[in-house]
């Protein structure tokens, strides 16, 4: 990682939790409701230092991790939670030079998740039937920086993949069950896939469709996050958490025991 700024870096500036930014180094000013500054002034300072306004307000200048990238997408969809996220790609075992079936582009989240586990060597292919959504995921892609990783496809994925022989398919959609024939199909043998769904009966629904169709269960899971205020002499759990937000299933195709 280059501990200097380079003119065309993207940064993030922060203020405070609430207020943060992420802006590219390049001729302009920045502005904020607390002042301005020239973007320019950042090249040749280090990552963690500080920039000041116009106003005399401080911003550090962090390199943005995928997360602050992730939150500053246009969201005209629902984003799953980086908690779901992070635990599946992990789940999934996805690395360098994997392809990789996305089912329900949405905003580009789970997307550059995934382009960000296959980089450099790798690729995903991801399926979405509303334009609209497309052109938002492709533009927050790009923006991620990982345009190059992915294909992008407006079409309906129940009628099928054009791709074949990938290690991993990733279903986010209302009705995930009816994407269990393609994704058999589409996946090598014993190549995993990971499907998100909001409510029991939907988790009871994929289960179901899965086992029917030629797949080990290894797991469904639920994960809670708890966040804990910090305060010298004052740590405790905050007074709200994050709660139930997705059911992730995690399984692996099973070749016809004739194929074994």
């Amino acid at each position: 990682m280059s501990r200097e700024i380079k003119l065309g870096d993207r940064v993030l500036l922060y203020q405070d939790v609430r207020r943060k930014w992420i802006a590219k180094v390049e001729p302009g000013r920045f502005h904020t409701h607390r002042g301005y500054f020239e973007l320019a002034e950042l090249v040749g300072k280090e990552y963690g230092g500080s920039i000041r306004t116009s106003m005399g307000q401080n911003l550090a200048v962090f390199k943005p991790r995928a997360l602050d990238i992730v939150e500053s997408f246009d969201r005209p969809t629902q984003i799953l939670y980086p908690k779901d996220i992070g635990y599946a790609l992990f789940q999934l075992g996805i690395g360098n030079g994997d392809r990789v079936l996305e089912v329900g582009t949405g905003s580009g989240a789970l997307t550059s998740a995934l382009a960000r586990g296959i980089a450099p060597d790798g690729q995903v292919f991801t399926y979405e039937m509303r334009p609209e959504f497309l052109r938002a995921a492709k533009a927050n892609v790009e923006k991620a920086g990982f345009g190059s990783l992915v294909t992008f496809h407006n079409k309906d994925p129940t009628e099928g993949f054009e791709e074949t022989s990938v290690d991993a398919v990733v279903v986010d959609l209302g009705d995930p069950w009816r994407m269990v024939g393609a994704a058999w199909r589409a996946l090598l043998g014993g190549g995993l896939l990971a499907g998100f769904t909001p409510t029991i009966n939907q988790l009871e629904k994929l289960a179901v469709a899965l086992r029917e169709g030629g797949f080990m269960i290894l797991e469904a899971v639920e994960l809670l996050m708890r966040e804990f205020k910090t305060e010298a002499g004052k740590v405790r759990p905050e007074t709200r958490m994050i709660g139930h937000t997705a059911y992730v299933t995690i399984a692996r195709k099973l070749l016809p025991a004739s194929d074994v």
